[in-house]
């Protein structure tokens, strides 16, 4: 991809064709969706080259859309839009700041209530997102960190832009701090830790009988 832009579009757009694949009648169970968002892997700075396992294991065993295209090439912008499914006429953010419409009192109550989670929800999915979400996510002009989105059942977002140390982020509305040590901080160790959490207590409860555990959609967004 030219742009993370790109990378996340077109993620977005492959987990929303596997929802929109219809079931047979011998098929009744609606398919699990893990969508790893990552951030900063443009061909101009060769962001995956230094990344070894991740070229092993997922790049060398998967897709590579070499043709991909996007409207907008910047961090909320995209995300509003990936979010949404909107263009950025249709969406209104325009820029990165609360006054742009990045997780504005407005675009939350106008566009969030529409973006695809909401969708999957009643659709019967369980929802988990942990990660960066939109560049103002947290702000005190926005609900701060005790807004959740709608649609997510289990709900880690981020309190604002990138970091990896020294943060805050919402657990289910809850503000939660993080400090500086090196392996208990680290926040893309934090989302692994909330994603398996979140599996655990599925299978937990769900473990005498899979068939009636309802299908999820968890949603890993590492900053960049």
């Amino acid at each position: 991809f030219n742009t993370p832009s790109e990378t996340m579009l077109s993620l977005c757009f492959i987990a929303l064709i596997s929802l929109s694949i219809p079931l047979s009648k011998a098929q009744t169970k609606k398919p699990n969706i893990v969508w790893v968002l990552t951030d900063d892997q443009d061909v101009t700075l060769d962001g995956m080259k230094i990344m070894d396992k991740t070229n092993q294991l997922i790049v060398d065993q998967g897709i590579t859309f070499k043709n991909g295209f996007v409207h907008s090439p910047i961090c909320c912008i995209s995300r509003s839009s990936y979010m949404s499914g909107r263009y950025v006429h249709n969406n209104k953010c325009i820029g990165n700041g609360i006054a742009a419409n990045c997780s504005s009192p407005w675009w939350q109550e106008n566009i969030e209530p529409t973006c695809f989670a909401a969708y999957v929800q009643k659709a019967g999915y369980q929802t988990f997102y942990a990660g960066k979400y939109l560049n103002q996510y947290g702000n005190n002009a926005a609900g701060g960190l005790a807004h959740i989105p709608p649609g997510w059942t289990h709900w880690y977002g981020l309190d604002g832009n990138s970091k990896y140390y020294n943060y805050k982020i919402s657990n289910n509305g809850v503000p939660e701090s993080f400090g500086h040590n090196y392996t208990a901080d680290y926040y893309t160790d934090v989302i692994r830790n909330q994603a398996m959490g979140f599996l655990d207590e599925y299978y937990k409860n769900y473990s005498t009988d899979l068939s009636s555990a309802p299908p999820f959609v968890m949603v890993m967004a590492t900053p960049s």
